[in-house]
C-alpha cells in the first residue's frame, strides 16, 4: 500500500493515498535512512527512467504546466548529468551555467532529500525559486525522487544579497539579463502550484507501485542465483520453504546464497519470503471472504500466531484490523 503527504508552498499538508492501499504505512516505510541507499536503487531507478510511462507523463506534465519534471536518483550524486541539469526555467538555465549556481541546484536537492521522511518537501533557494522533491517509495526504501518546480510562487524580487553575489562574478550585461529573466518568469499562485503537486503526488504513487512490482518480479532472462531463488520462492510461496532447499535449487552453499541474496536485495532470504507472503495475504484479505486462519496457511505460514506476528510487524496492523479497513474502503 502506498501513501504520501505533500507540503505545498504555503506549508499545508495534502494527503494522497494509493487507490489500492490504506492510509497507514508499513513499518519499513515510516522512516527513511538517507545513509542507507537500497541495494536495488540503481537498477530500479534506471528502469523507471526508461519506462514509457515516465516519458509520456513527463512530456504531458511539462507541456501543460511549463515546469520541469526530473527523476532524481535516491543517491543524488548518482543522477545522470542530463537528468539533474534538466531545466525549463530560462532564469535557472542561465544561472546553472555560472560558477555561483552550477552546484547550488544539486546542493538544494540534496538538502531537501535529507529532510524528507515520506513527506514531499517544497522550499525556495537563495534566488527565491521554489522547488519540490517527492519521494518514490518502495518496500526497501526510497529509490528515486520526482523533482519539479524551479518556478516562482510569489511576487518577491530576487534576493538582494544573492544578486550582489552573482553581480560581482558577472559582466554588467549578464547581470541585467539575470534580472530580466527573473522578472519574466511566470509566478504561480499557491492554488495553481498545489494542484500541480497533487498530480505529481499521484504519479509518484503510481511509480512506487511500479517500482514495487519490479522488486517483486524476478528477471525471467537471468540465470543468476538470486533470480533463480526469487523464482523458486514465488512458485512455492504457499508452501514450506527451507534455506537448504533454496541452496540446493541454486546449486550453492547456504552461506553463499544468504550473502549474495542480501547483497542483491538488501533483505535476508527469510525477510524476502515473509514480505511477499504478507503482500499475498493482504490481497487475499481484501478480496476473499474466508477465515484468517485459512489465509495464514494459504500464504505458507505454519501457524496462526506466526502469521499474526508477521502481519503486525510488516503492516503495523493485525490481519483483522486490515480486513475490516479494506472492507470499509470498498465503494458502496
Amino acid at each position: 500500500m502506498s501513501s504520501l503527504t505533500l507540503h505545498s508552498c504555503d506549508g499545508q499538508p495534502l494527503m494522497l493515498v494509493s487507490p489500492r492501499g490504506a492510509k497507514c504505512l508499513p513499518f519499513w516505510m515510516t522512516k527513511t535512512d538517507h545513509n542507507n541507499i537500497p541495494a536495488e536503487a540503481s537498477s530500479i531507478y534506471s528502469e523507471l527512467l526508461a519506462t514509457d510511462l515516465f516519458s509520456i507523463y513527463r512530456n504531458a506534465f511539462e507541456q501543460v504546466t511549463g515546469q520541469t519534471l526530473a527523476l532524481i536518483h535516491s543517491d543524488i550524486s548518482s543522477t545522470p548529468e542530463e537528468e539533474s541539469g534538466r531545466c525549463k526555467n530560462d532564469f535557472c538555465s542561465l544561472m546553472l551555467n555560472t560558477e555561483i549556481c552550477k552546484d547550488r541546484c544539486t546542493e538544494h536537492t540534496l538538502d531537501l532529500s535529507k529532510r524528507i521522511d515520506q513527506q514531499a518537501l517544497t522550499a525556495a533557494c537563495e534566488a527565491n525559486i521554489t522547488t519540490t522533491l517527492i519521494p518514490v517509495n518502495t518496500k526497501v526504501g526510497i529509490v528515486a525522487y520526482l523533482r519539479s518546480g524551479q518556478v516562482r510562487t510569489n511576487q518577491k524580487e530576487i534576493d538582494s544579497e544573492f544578486f550582489l553575489k552573482i553581480s560581482a562574478a558577472m559582466p554588467p550585461h549578464v547581470g541585467r539579463d539575470v534580472i530580466m529573466l527573473f522578472d519574466a518568469a511566470k509566478v504561480y499562485t499557491k492554488d495553481e502550484y498545489k494542484s500541480q503537486l497533487t498530480l505529481l503526488g499521484a504519479f509518484a504513487l503510481q511509480l512506487s507501485d511500479l517500482a514495487n512490482n519490479l522488486l517483486i518480479q524476478p528477471n525471467p532472462k537471468s540465470g543468476g542465483i538470486v533470480d533463480v531463488t526469487k523464482r523458486y520462492i514465488h512458485e512455492k510461496l504457499s508452501e514450506k520453504i527451507s534455506l537448504d532447499t533454496l541452496a540446493e535449487n541454486a546449486k550453492v552453499t547456504n552461506s553463499y546464497l544468504c550473502k549474495q541474496f542480501k547483497k542483491a536485495t538488501g533483505l535476508t532470504v527469510v525477510e524476502y519470503i515473509n514480505r511477499h507472503r504478507i503482500e499475498l495475504a493482504k490481497e487475499l484479505l481484501s478480496s476473499k471472504n474466508v477465515r484468517i486462519i485459512e489465509i495464514a496457511y494459504e500464504t505458507g505460514f505454519q501457524s496462526l500466531s506466526q502469521f499474526n506476528r508477521s502481519f503486525q510487524r510488516y503492516t503495523g496492523q493485525s490481519p483483522t484490523e486490515y480486513k475490516a479497513q479494506s472492507k470499509a474502503e470498498l465503494p458502496s
